[in-house]
């Protein structure tokens, strides 16, 4: 029996080791990565300034953070680059002055645990299944009081869904006495422009990230984008190099150098993710939740859990995502991601499969 899967997806190399085999034998659609692999010209870019490492990097990747403010409209005070934003979810609860964490979910775990580290008392807005976990902005409203930090991600994670940035934006507007956290690590994937080139209001924090639409979370490479004067506050505290040069040198590159790659990615999914839902919508005990994002939440409707359905599927060597232990979803919920066509396809025959003799 494989041991059941932590709190992440994506541990490809853990699982490689687990199952005795090479990570090029594993096709990993539990991740939530861009399907088109590194972008071109930033192997050779890292390669290039790779003598680099054996100096101090920027302190407060001043480049960086230049070049992030200008593709974005903001300003560069407004900006910190850090060690993915793993670095920032966690340093925000424990700066901000909320009362409370409410987190809207189900989503990424991580938003709870920061919450309980920082000594916050953490409540979730549970988006409802019969809904196709749309977000409701009335009844959440109805939920604040004023003095809480709320955690939202924009694609959700794990469920796909995406709602309008404009209707976000004047949403945190009319609620001056609350303070959101917004991740947008999935945004870049959807046609949905940013919240960092709006007006940044007092009480919005935003997160961006390199990790997802790039592929390089083994760099570790974040942004936290919020007003001048909050920004002021994070910055007197933080520690100096928290970004190590190799991923200044990416983020720089990609800065100047991504924006057809971006766009590459998202021709990639408008092309690839109709079919593949239609596939995983026609298989025996499936529901697929919809979405906009990169990856897919699929509920399976008969006896068969999300966990002895991953069983099955490292056994052919293909990774998903068991979501039981999101808050808010059972054992009955799977996430897969888009990859190249033949794996997507090796990925629907390997679940006919399974499901046929589990229906």
């Amino acid at each position: 029996m494989i041991s059941a899967q932590g709190v992440h997806g994506g541990d490809i190399l853990s699982m490689a080791k687990q199952l005795g085999c090479g990570v090029g034998d594993l096709i990993d659609m539990s991740s939530n990565l861009t399907p088109l692999g590194m972008p071109t010209g930033l192997r050779e870019a890292l390669i290039d300034k790779l003598p680099e490492i054996s100096f101090l990097p920027e302190s407060g990747s001043e480049t960086l953070v230049r070049l992030f403010a200008r593709e974005y409209g903001c300003d560069p005070r407004q900006v910190l680059a850090g060690n993915g934003t793993t670095e920032f979810i966690y340093a925000v609860p424990a700066s901000v002055r909320s009362k409370r964490a409410l987190v809207v979910a189900p989503t990424y775990g991580d938003y709870q645990t920061a919450g309980d580290w920082a000594g916050l008392g953490v409540e979730f807005f549970f988006l409802k299944p019969e809904e196709d976990f749309a977000l409701d902005f009335n009844r959440l409203s109805g939920c604040l009081t004023g003095g809480e930090l709320v955690f939202l991600c924009n694609p959700n994670n794990p469920t796909g869904r995406v709602v309008s940035s404009r209707e976000l934006f004047d949403f945190i507007l009319a609620h001056p006495a609350t303070e959101f956290l917004i991740d947008e690590s999935y945004l870049p994937f959807v046609d949905e422009p940013t919240l960092a080139g709006f007006p940044l209001p007092a009480n919005l924090l935003l997160l961006c990230s390199s990790s997802k639409i790039y592929g390089i979370p083994g760099l570790r490479l974040g942004f936290l984008v919020a007003s001048e004067e909050k920004m002021a506050r994070f910055a007197a505290h933080r520690k100096p190099w928290g970004v190590n040069r190799m991923a200044q040198v990416a983020g720089e590159y990609l800065l100047e150098h991504g924006d057809g790659y971006v766009r590459s990615v998202r021709d990639f999914l408008a092309r690839t993710r109709p079919g593949f839902v239609a596939g995983l919508a026609a298989l025996p005990g499936v529901r697929v939740i919809p979405g906009s994002a990169n990856f897919i939440l699929c509920q399976l409707t008969g006896s068969l859990t999300a966990a002895q359905l991953r069983e099955g599927m490292l056994a052919q060597r293909i990774m998903i995502r068991d979501c039981r232990n999101f808050t808010g979803l059972d054992d009955h919920y799977f996430r897969v991601s888009l990859q190249e066509p033949g794996r997507n396809e090796r990925c629907l025959a390997a679940l006919a499969g399974i499901l046929g003799e589990n229906p």
